[in-house]
């Protein structure tokens, strides 16, 4: 059984509200959804994608997803055997550098059709799920305090008990966001700031030693990405806990946050470093460095939630779990069957169907998709 055809398709579904961060505010997600097809008629789906335009470090767009996947990825994996999923990444890491991105589909579609190919679900081609009913944590968007207060309350009384503030890089207002939220959930409700990358490393010092007195679980890169050598003095001179998120995509970035003693924590998302394997192994030496580990999304479509659920169930040990599931964030979807059940702040995930469980509305595709590319001919040929 070898990969015959590859679709890639720009899908766009617009935000049920626009989602605000200190860099940026995004109306519509905006993917990448890749549809592999083998020379037996089986298919798997992939699914990639960036909130912001401002966040990857590597300059990625929807658009240059695409390109990289229909001029270079997809042209070099017609005709391999999707099983050799580990061998094929690791090949296409050889044959363009970065893209990781666009990368991240391809990990996806091709776990898919492997667990298709035998007949078990992904978490179990990985070795197992630890758990396989866990409870998320939600983030808000950057707003006035009453909003995100509101917003927040609306959250506590469906049944999450971890949130994640958004930060927008103005000290005295992120300050009072805070302290407004803290005071209407209770001294016991844990919480999460992430300025997304908003201050200096002064700025950030000072910042969160006044939010400590008020009790936060995490605050999560609170300082450029770039910069890992700042993060690390932010870590030297507060209390508490500080996750790298935009300072990680690759293991030479997490070689850099280990050596330099940046951070409690790492926060992991399959889409950024290029996919389910390539996260796994990030998060084998974050375990050997005693990093705790976390988990983001990117806010994916119920392709990518499919994955991300399935990653996070084989994880031993995970601090936060950051997203539920597309109905949190967007007015549609493209998938009638997900594989998962989300309810009142807790995902369960099921493994009675092969790959990554879901069943994709092609109709609503097609509908969602601005471009579409097809791939039949290997680069080889």
């Amino acid at each position: 059984m070898l990969i015959a055809k590859a679709e890639i398709f720009l899908t766009e579904i617009p935000y049920k509200n626009p989602y605000q961060t200190a860099t940026n505010i995004t109306p519509k997600g905006r993917h990448i959804v890749l549809k592999l097809t083998t020379d037996t008629g089986l298919v798997g789906w992939g699914e990639s994608g960036i909130i912001s335009r401002r966040y990857p470090a590597q300059g990625d767009t929807p658009e240059t997803m695409l390109a990289a996947l229909e001029s270079y990825l997809c042209p070099a994996i017609i005709g391999k055997d999707p099983c050799a999923f580990e061998v094929i990444m690791s090949q296409l890491d050889t044959l363009i550098k970065g893209h990781l991105f666009a990368k991240c589909a391809i990990d996806h579609a091709l776990l898919d059709l492997a667990g298709k190919v035998l007949n078990i679900p992904v978490c179990n081609l990985l070795g197992g799920a630890y758990n396989l009913s866990y409870t998320v944590s939600r983030s808000l968007p950057f707003a006035s305090a009453r909003e995100v207060t509101e917003r927040a309350l609306e959250l506590q009384a469906q049944g999450y008990n971890r949130l994640t503030l958004k930060g927008s890089g103005v000290l005295e207002d992120d300050y009072a966001c805070f302290k407004a939220v803290r005071h209407a959930l209770g001294d016991h409700f844990e919480l999460e700031v992430d300025p997304n990358c908003a201050y200096d490393v002064p700025t950030a010092i000072q910042f969160i030693k006044r939010i400590e007195q008020y009790g936060v679980f995490a605050v999560e890169q609170p300082t450029p990405g770039h910069d890992i050598a700042g993060l690390a003095e932010v870590k030297r001179n507060v209390a508490t806990t500080i996750i790298a998120d935009e300072s990680l995509f690759t293991p030479r970035d997490l070689k850099d946050i280990i050596s330099l003693n940046a951070a409690h924590a790492i926060c992991l998302k399959p889409f950024k470093s290029g996919g389910i394997l390539a996260s796994r192994r990030l998060c084998a030496a974050a375990e050997v460095a005693d990093l705790q580990v976390s988990t983001g999304s990117m806010h994916p479509f119920g392709i990518g939630t499919a994955a991300l659920h399935h990653f996070v169930a084989t994880l031993k040990n995970v601090a936060t779990t950051g997203y539920g599931c597309p109905a949190e964030r967007f007015a549609d979807d493209i998938v009638d069957e997900s594989g998962y059940s989300f309810c009142d702040g807790r995902v369960t995930l099921a493994i009675d169907k092969p790959g990554l469980g879901v069943e994709v509305n092609e109709d609503k595709l097609l509908t969602y998709s601005s471009q579409c590319k097809v791939v039949e001919h290997s680069m080889h040929r």
